[in-house]
């Protein structure tokens, strides 16, 4: 079974918001192969701060040159994604949708913000990271969700109506937005985000709320 090493630390729905993401993970999106999204994954865990005097390269200065599933220029949007994602003004949004297409770029960016926090809290608690699932043949879907709006985010999302923009951010990418709010949900809220007060978790709401406003703040999230 998957996770079993971390759920004797967390709890079962977060345990079952990980599997879910799992159980999806290598499967054919709308816009990557089976192959191509644990290739995603894959430059993830390769994917770190670097030291200042280490810059990333340009990505205008990556070719669209093949290094096993994905290009170059693919990998180096996973590593800005993971490691710098407070780089991504609208300009360097602008620049990878022009060479990767709205759909992919979101679907690629949904990916990353799934793997990010199920890693982290591994490697937190000092537990082994869990192995990736295998990929699975299959062609990818190519479904653009209908009802799209411009002006909530960099990308075209679906209309916010009262939502937290962060939510419908990646909306482009619909099945794994909605696994990503998941993750959100069971890692965050649980089905408690209405309430003011929180007894179902160890922290007290302000208490969680202020490791959100600084984590946030760190991550320079303009959210």
């Amino acid at each position: 079974m998957a996770f079993e090493q971390i759920s004797r630390s967390v709890s079962e729905e977060i345990i079952n918001s990980f599997q879910i993401v799992w159980e999806y993970l290598g499967q054919p999106g709308d816009w990557w192969t089976g192959s191509q999204r644990i290739e995603i994954a894959e430059e993830v865990r390769r994917s770190a701060p670097r030291p200042l005097w280490d810059r990333p390269p340009s990505l205008a200065d990556l070719p669209d040159t093949l290094n096993g599933e994905l290009s170059l220029f693919e990998q180096g949007v996973v590593e800005r994604v993971t490691a710098d994602p407070s780089s991504i003004d609208q300009a360097t949004c602008d620049y990878i949708v022009e060479r990767l297409g709205e759909d992919k770029y979101a679907e690629l960016a949904s990916i990353v913000t799934q793997i990010v926090p199920i890693d982290h809290l591994h490697d937190a608690l000092g537990i082994e990271r869990e192995k990736l699932p295998l990929a699975a043949e299959g062609n990818i879907g190519m479904h653009r969700p209908v009802g799209l709006v411009n002006g909530v985010g960099f990308l075209p999302t679906l209309p916010a109506d009262g939502l937290p923009h962060v939510a419908v951010s990646l909306g482009l990418a619909l099945a794994d937005n909605a696994r990503r709010m998941l993750l959100v949900r069971a890692m965050y809220s649980g089905q408690s985000f209405g309430e003011m007060i929180w007894t179902h978790r160890s922290l007290s709401r302000p208490q969680v709320e202020l490791v959100a406003a600084r984590t946030s703040a760190l991550n320079e999230c303009f959210y």
